[in-house]
């Protein structure tokens, strides 16, 4: 945390209230083309939506080009692409093509809800709708939280579907013997992926509008989900776990895991305390929601930034400790708190939240999104003086250098270089950085510049290179006083530490 003065004159642009569209509208048109909402695109899935695009545009779709952007944007040269070389690549395309911000989002935009309306076209299978209310009512059917479902379960999930579907749908979708053709391994009970594939196969059988089949899905959820409200009010009491040291050291996810227990270990005990026992009401409808009742219960300031983890169900296939979840959805309807309480009203949900990472809130700062096209251009042209510059390794982290003294002055013109890291673990792990300012005619909302890392002389020949890292930019802009909060973060890399190294609960560390 920062003061820094400046002079000089502001070049902005209007946001809504630090919300970056640009990144909204890339994360909607990133799970548009991920057909099999598996965090990634392969080849087939980007080439199949490209495809039908051109078609629908009366273009003539030239195979070897699509699989060229493909290739262009796989930098790992895995075969897939994750959200990283996808946004790279689509914010590249745009910047070559001298677009405007305002004719990115609105072509994103477009892009987004053409693809879409190609993938309901191209059967249930790939409708996202059907997907997610087909997601929903497993979570709904599975009574007991275990991840899979029962003999019994299905059959009492039943009635309510026969009640519901009338002539719309074969009723034979969850009959006893489709139970039976769904489970494929031939374990007794049916697992997600099952289930999805049973289903898939049923409407693919029916001649119906996936509209149609959507508005019928999301009637039997409704009903299912009054039913499951209806029992019961409040989940069972949870203990509450927070971090034991009042500061606890702040690790990457290399170094933050080693010192864990994992299998069936208790969680370490020494690193974490008991903080008593909390109910949680159904009604809770976001993360907030559910860190305000455990502010209250643990006595912490109201502006205490918190990050709470669940344990889950077993992972698949049942082997090794349950999945460690972050918790999130700041809107009602996005994240996983319904889905959260849902799981720890059932009968084996493991009763237990770790609460961690308190840090205080940015008081009267607005969460700023990076400069981008003709912006970041314009604010790098004004750059006529000095940069001052806080390194991540020697200075932030505290292994050197100590940071200068604030508040710290600097002229119009002169640049203040914030450097965080991307990603650990030669891009295993990634991070997330946000700055949070009160003014950005003071100092410039931020500009981001990748760095790569070179090899140092002690690295052996042939070892992994160095994670790149990522300079936030601040251009001094006229005279006045700004207050800046960079937040450095991999909290939500953490779930997927915890599934690698098979641990039974969230690192002591800070993330």
């Amino acid at each position: 945390r920062s003061s820094c003065s400046s002079r000089g004159d502001p070049w902005s642009m209007a946001v809504d209230e630090g919300e970056d569209e640009i990144e909204s509208a890339l994360t909607q048109l990133f799970k548009a083309y991920d057909l099999d909402e598996s965090g990634f695109l392969s080849r087939e899935e980007f080439l199949a939506v490209e495809m039908r695009l051109h078609y629908e545009d009366g273009q003539v779709y030239r195979g070897e080009s699509g699989c060229a952007k493909m290739t262009l944007a796989d930098l790992d040269s895995s075969g897939f692409l994750d959200f990283q070389e996808f946004r790279v690549r689509t914010l590249t395309s745009y910047q070559e093509m001298g677009m405007s911000r305002q004719e990115v989002l609105d072509h994103m935009t477009e892009q987004t809800q053409k693809a879409l309306l190609e993938r309901a076209k191209m059967g249930p299978r790939y409708h996202a709708g059907i997907r997610q209310a087909l997601r929903n009512m497993f979570a709904l059917f599975d009574v007991s939280g275990d991840g899979f479902l029962s003999p019994e379960e299905w059959i009492s999930a039943q009635k309510t579907v026969a009640t519901e579907v009338s002539d719309d749908l074969d009723e034979g979708w969850i009959d006893e013997a489709a139970f039976q053709a769904a489970d494929t391994n031939g374990d007794g009970v049916l697992d997600i992926n099952e289930f999805l594939e049973a289903s898939f196969a049923m409407f693919e059988g029916v001649k119906k509008r996936t509209d149609a089949i959507v508005q019928t899905l999301q009637r039997i959820e409704k009903v299912l989900h009054q039913q499951r409200m209806a029992g019961r009010k409040e989940t069972a009491p949870v203990t509450i776990f927070v971090q034991a040291p009042e500061r606890p050291p702040f690790h990457a996810p290399s170094l933050a895991w080693q010192d864990e227990p994992a299998e069936d270990a208790c969680q370490n005990t020494d690193a974490w305390k008991e903080c008593g026992e909390v109910a949680l009401p159904l009604n809770l409808a976001t993360a907030e929601d559910v860190m305000a009742l455990l502010r209250l219960h643990l006595r912490l300031p109201f502006d205490t930034w918190i990050s709470v983890f669940y344990i889950g169900p077993p992972r698949e296939g049942g082997a090794g400790p349950r999945s460690v979840t972050l918790l999130r959805g700041e809107r009602p309807g996005e994240g996983n708190t319904t889905a959260m309480l849902s799981y720890l009203s059932k009968p084996n949900a493991e009763l237990k939240l770790f609460v961690k990472n308190l840090r205080k809130r940015p008081s009267k700062l607005v969460r700023q999104p990076r400069a981008f096209l003709e912006e970041r251009e314009g604010l790098f042209a004004q750059r006529t003086g000095a940069s001052w510059g806080l390194d991540w390794e020697t200075q932030l982290v505290g292994e050197g250098e100590k940071l200068p003294p604030r508040p710290m002055v600097m002229q119009v013109g002169e640049t203040l270089i914030i450097e965080v890291p991307q990603t650990d673990e030669n891009g295993e792990y990634r991070y997330a950085a946000n700055a949070f300012m009160d003014k950005t005619d003071v100092l410039s909302k931020p500009v981001n510049e990748i760095i790569e890392v070179k090899k140092g002389k002690s690295k052996k020949k042939g070892g992994p290179e160095p994670d790149p890292l990522l300079q936030l930019t601040f251009v001094a802009l006229k005279e006045g006083k700004c207050v800046l909060f960079v937040d450095v973060s991999w909290e939500d890399q953490e779930e997927k530490l915890c599934m690698t190294h098979r641990l039974a609960a969230p690192v002591a560390k800070n993330t």
